[in-house]
């Protein structure tokens, strides 16, 4: 085992930029895969595809666990640029490249590895060639990975920012008023700096959904909450009466039907976002004045739960306590459904990509998460819900494997805790463990009732 806990076959080597006349087809692809970000692979070790040079192998032997573990790593951006999909290593030759939990695909055969640069490069466009904020595709290598490669093969890559339009937007848009409308593209893109400058410039509100929590301080003046989880959300978050809406970074799974509302939509790349203010004259505007009636129904109906002391807990005060458990820089993952739409929803955000709760996948996504995040060396929660399904319960025994100290926190357990300040104190514990580690908490999720009186019913996940 490596001193990062990564299993490794082989050990990673440094491939130049430009492959030797004797370079492998197996050195190409993973040249191509360092070429957009990936980091590491996870599979079998006695497969047909046992590693790729220049990539970190973490062996895993249930398929399904490789390919949900690629699935998080890509979710949660691989690489520097945080846009990187996650690799795994599957039965039939299949290459995954992934930042979407759970999503099938048919895979593509491959018989010319002339045509892997190419493929690689643009795992994540769509069948249109735009940018998938989330993808996933699939690569059945039916090439010789041991045979030369082709001739001047080497890596591409896809410049999204070559066709961004340079469109300013004149400075009566900031009498007139907007509100920025952001999803969890802005944070895979690297552009949430743009967003802030782009909300602070024009004394804008910003409404993100939930994948992008923490593009802004949930006390933030330009916070106008998270929305895109209930049927209510985008008639009590002000939008329609907004008399323009800038939309960007939206991922179709969580907040469709944005074309439709009365107003006027403005869409841009999240690259885009830069150019809008340059025609704006300083000084910047003041913040919003007020906050939409979601912001305000949920802060009302959340204040008390925050604090209160019963046990079982309410899980607000669950959600606000991982918060709090939370280190500088650590995820708090959770699976889609009940825990996922608490954490979605109460959970204060003071970091961006600090909570993750994915628009696609299922039981077990949450540690998944957890579990990858670890591998980078992050202090990890991941949050579900009891019994526990046997996917998570397989994901903590290979965090036990690879020595990660990934925190399951199983909300809804029949476990004792003393009082309700006992649970942070628990969840510190277990942080400062050093190793995996079951949190058993008693929640009363039957309190969701309480979210569903202030805005509606659960749209997420197809509920």
């Amino acid at each position: 085992m490596s001193d990062d806990g990564d299993l490794r076959l082989p050990d990673p080597v440094d491939l130049p930029d430009v492959g030797g006349p004797g370079e492998t087809v197996a050195q190409l692809l993973g040249r191509c895969l360092l070429g957009v970000g990936a980091t590491r692979a996870f599979g079998t070790a006695e497969g047909e595809l046992t590693g790729l040079p220049g990539l970190r192998h973490v062996r895993v032997e249930d398929p399904s666990l490789a390919a949900l573990l690629a699935d998080a790593a890509g979710r949660l951006g691989a690489g520097d640029g945080g846009h990187g999909p996650g690799v795994a290593l599957l039965p039939g030759r299949r290459l995954r490249l992934s930042s979407a939990p759970g999503v099938d695909v048919v895979p593509i055969v491959v018989r010319d590895p002339a045509e892997l640069p190419e493929l690689v490069a643009t795992w994540s466009l769509d069948a249109d060639g735009a940018p998938a904020v989330h993808a996933a595709v699939e690569l059945e290598l039916q090439v010789d990975l041991d045979a030369p490669a082709p001739a001047g093969a080497g890596p591409l890559r896809v410049d999204l920012r070559a066709g961004a339009r340079a469109m300013a937007l004149g400075p009566d848009v900031r009498d007139v008023g907007f509100v920025v409308l952001a999803g969890p593209g802005v944070v895979r893109a690297g552009e949430v700096e743009a967003l802030r400058t782009l909300a602070r410039r024009g004394g804008a509100g910003v409404l993100n959904t939930w994948g992008a929590k923490g593009v802004f301080r949930w006390d933030d003046p330009h916070h106008l909450g998270t929305i895109g989880l209930q049927a209510d959300d985008l008639a009590l978050s002000g939008l329609a009466e907004a008399p323009l809406v800038v939309a960007t970074g939206l991922d179709p799974d969580e907040l469709p039907g944005v074309a439709e509302l009365p107003g006027q939509v403005l869409a841009v790349a999240p690259w885009e976002l830069e150019p809008l203010t340059w025609s704006w004259p300083e000084p910047d505007p003041a913040p919003p004045a007020e906050r939409p009636e979601l912001y305000r129904r949920l802060a009302e109906a959340l204040a008390g739960p925050y604090e209160a002391d019963v046990v079982p807990l309410h899980p607000a005060r669950a959600a606000r306590d991982l918060g709090a458990a939370a280190s500088r820089g650590a995820l708090v993952a959770a699976d889609p459904g009940p825990a996922g739409l608490w954490v979605a929803r109460a959970l204060p955000t003071t970091e961006v990509g600090s909570v993750v709760v994915p628009a696609t996948g299922g039981r077990g996504t949450g540690t998944a998460l957890a579990v990858a995040a670890a591998l980078d060396g992050r202090d990890a929660f991941a949050v579900t819900t009891d019994p526990v399904d046997p996917t998570s319960e397989a994901l903590l025994e290979l965090a036990e494997v690879l020595g990660l100290p990934v925190v399951q926190v199983v909300w809804g357990a029949d476990a004792a805790l003393g009082s309700a300040d006992d649970h942070l104190a628990a969840l510190r514990a277990a942080r400062r463990g050093g190793g995996p580690t079951a949190v058993g908490v008693p929640v009363d999720l039957a309190q969701t009732r309480l979210l569903v009186e202030v805005a509606g019913p659960v749209v997420a996940w197809g509920a």
